[in-house]
């Protein structure tokens, strides 16, 4: 912790009644005072950081994040966008030929949606530049897996092989396997796979946490966290090496663990806490396994539950009885639906736990008033409105006008909590601001903006990925500069309130975060004294 003056700013607050200051000072990594710049008097020898007139907002928080899926990806093989199966190929060759004899070969990011055909692709492709090592690669929607013949061989999955529950094993028209697995049946592999150790885990959440910094995210809500990166993120904390406040939520697969060891909702300190328990009730779009009422359109197939609903709600109730709140990914409408009947169902136990579906990515319109009636926060990942507008449009058609519905829950009175979804989506907020205002890509399509009525404002998007986050996780130190609060600030290049096309909002970069008063990425030399 660290003691700052912060002067010559533009300062969103997040605060509904002093939305702007244009001083801030921050002792012992608390903000003290907010204010006008005449206002603020720091100290001698505080340093003081001359913001030159530029926005500064709170420190941002990623409200869904794989901290060590992400530093792990950044280490492995890049399959995002590629243009076609060809290309993935070519960079896994690269690397085996740059890899020991026998090791394993990890990827991520492939997504057949966006090669000719959107067809998947075979193990033959990887066979061919991969004959003897294991080849494992994640798709970008992390519910699917590709994989060569010495994967398969590694795992002994054949043509005999039965899926397990929650997962699927393609199988050609001669009946062998493909090397597509999903969602569960991916589970086969990565339990041969060899695992990271301490070492390699704590380097790979450093790697995250940097990248973090440098996108102006200051806190992240870590989900589906294990044994392994809890235990790494711990020796961070007690070394004095964590400078991101984690909310960690715990995975469901070890919930008798965390029973056992009396992990609770709230437990820890500033840095690291608790969050809760992340459940699954489905699979994702991507992979064509999220849980749907009617077929995929151009396919017969619904996707399917992780497991049945009694169960998944008997895991709920366990959570909730042992003071953990619970998370519940949820992709499709029937999962939605079927997420919210559980949640209601126990609504009455431990109400302090605050509920949350993670994505709620397709609601049906009767669906959309219960998050705000029952008092679960919808988690979600505007970047993925613009990232899969193309694949909601030909996997789900009509219906998704109830996809990514950010101003419709928000009339409804409901929270809303941004973030990533990173390693599968880029982790700049800024990127997932633009998305949320505008529902268009990068490259401006389409035009008026993609179902243009869930568009919202700057001003809510940017709660979304601050107080919205801090209120969820019981935060209420966070995401907001105000006396008190934690003093976690981000200055950015361009002002996101006063650009006169919404899409130079892709051009604003962060030039300082700040954790705990404490400067953890600077872009350039600022006027300081």
């Amino acid at each position: 912790m660290a003691d700052i003056c912060l002067r010559n700013a533009r300062i969103w607050t997040g605060v509904a009644a002093a939305p702007w200051a244009e001083a801030a000072l921050v002792r012992r990594g608390r903000f003290e005072a907010v204010g006008s710049a005449s206002g603020i008097d720091a100290p001698r020898g505080i340093e003081t950081i001359d913001a030159g007139g530029r926005l500064v907002v709170p420190g941002m928080i990623d409200g869904h994040a794989h901290l060590l899926g992400t530093g792990a990806a950044m280490r492995s093989v890049d399959l995002k966008r590629t243009a076609d199966a060809g290309e993935a190929v070519r960079r896994v060759a690269a690397r085996v030929a740059a890899s020991p004899g026998g090791s394993w070969i990890r990827g991520a990011g492939w997504d057949q949606n966006d090669w000719p055909g959107a067809r998947f692709p075979h193990r033959r492709d990887l066979d061919a530049v991969a004959p003897d090592q294991p080849v494992y690669l994640v798709h970008t929607s992390g519910h699917c897996s590709w994989v060569n013949r010495a994967a398969l061989r590694a795992a002994n999955i054949t043509r005999e092989t039965a899926a397990p529950r929650g997962g699927a094993i393609d199988v050609d028209d001669d009946g062998e396997p493909t090397g597509i697995l999903r969602d569960a049946a991916s589970k086969l592999v990565t339990d041969v796979a060899p695992n990271p150790d301490q070492g390699e885990r704590i380097g790979a959440l450093r790697d995250a946490i940097a990248h973090a910094h440098s996108l102006g995210v200051t806190g992240a809500h870590a989900m589906d966290v294990g044994r392994g990166e809890l235990q790494a993120l711990y020796a961070l904390r007690d070394s004095g090496a964590l400078p991101l406040r984690v909310r960690a939520f715990l995975s469901a697969s070890r919930l008798d663990e965390w029973v056992a060891r009396g992990q609770a909702t709230g437990d820890g300190d500033d840095m690291l806490r608790t969050g809760g328990v992340k459940f699954f009730a489905d699979g994702a779009l991507g992979s064509l396994t999220a849980w749907m009422y009617e077929p995929y359109d151009g396919a017969t197939g619904t996707g399917f539950p992780l497991q049945p609903v009694d169960e998944l709600e008997a895991q709920v109730r366990r959570s909730l009885e042992h003071g953990l709140a619970p998370a519940i990914h949820a992709i499709g409408d029937r999962a939605n639906h079927e997420v919210l009947d559980l949640l209601e169902r126990t609504r009455d136990m431990a109400p302090a736990l605050r509920r949350r579906v993670e994505h709620a990515q397709l609601l049906r319109d009767d669906d959309v008033p219960r998050f705000a009636a029952l008092s679960v926060a919808a988690s979600m990942q505007p970047i993925h409105a613009t990232q899969d507008m193309a694949k909601v449009d030909r996997s789900w058609g009509a219906r998704g006008a109830g996809a990514y519905v950010f101003a419709s829950l928000l009339r409804s009175g409901a929270t809303l909590a941004f973030g990533s979804d990173t390693p599968v989506e880029t982790m700049d907020p800024v990127a997932g601001i633009h998305a949320a205002v505008t529902r268009r890509n990068a490259a401006g399509a389409p035009p008026g903006g993609w179902r243009a009525e869930q568009r919202i404002t700057v001003e809510a998007a940017l709660r979304a990925y601050t107080s919205g986050c801090a209120d969820v996780a019981g935060d209420g130190l966070a995401g907001r500069i105000a006396p008190g609060c934690y003093g976690d600030f981000v200055v950015l290049s361009e002002d996101l309130f006063a650009l006169d096309d919404p899409m130079r909002m892709l051009e604003a970069r962060v030039e300082l975060t700040v954790v705990a008063g404490e400067i953890v990425f600077a872009a350039a030399p600022f006027a300081r004294g």
